[in-house]
């Protein structure tokens, strides 16, 4: 006799799966990964909020912070790639960036999702 509780673990497994599939927005990529250099200026990260800090990196743009955020940089500072993360998708990271440079420029916060 089959057991009726199969199908159902099933359900359950394939749902949690696609739960975790789910894109972050940025400010969920930011709690989970971000705000632990980034809320306290470890190795150089521009504290979020902090608009002096952030002012050299905004100078270079954002692909240029996209890529350092995703690739890493190595310079002045130390940015591991992803944030050390490496489960987060390209488009996760870029949605953190920009999460960050809206705590500290009023134009990119009236353009940003609010939810971002």
């Amino acid at each position: 006799m089959p057991c009726p509780l199969r199908p159902l673990a099933l359900i359950l497994a394939l749902s949690l799966a696609v739960a975790s599939a789910k894109t972050l927005t940025g400010r969920q990529v930011f709690d989970q990964t971000c705000h632990v250099c980034h809320s306290h200026g470890v190795a150089g990260a521009p504290k979020v909020g902090d608009r002096s800090a952030w002012r050299e990196h905004l100078d270079k743009g954002l692909k240029i912070l996209y890529a350092h955020a995703i690739h890493g940089y190595y310079g002045y500072s130390f940015m591991p790639p992803k944030g050390g993360n490496e489960s987060l998708t390209d488009s996760e990271v870029r949605a953190a960036v920009r999460y960050m440079v809206a705590t500290v420029s009023a134009k990119a916060r009236r353009t940003l999702d609010p939810h971002q």
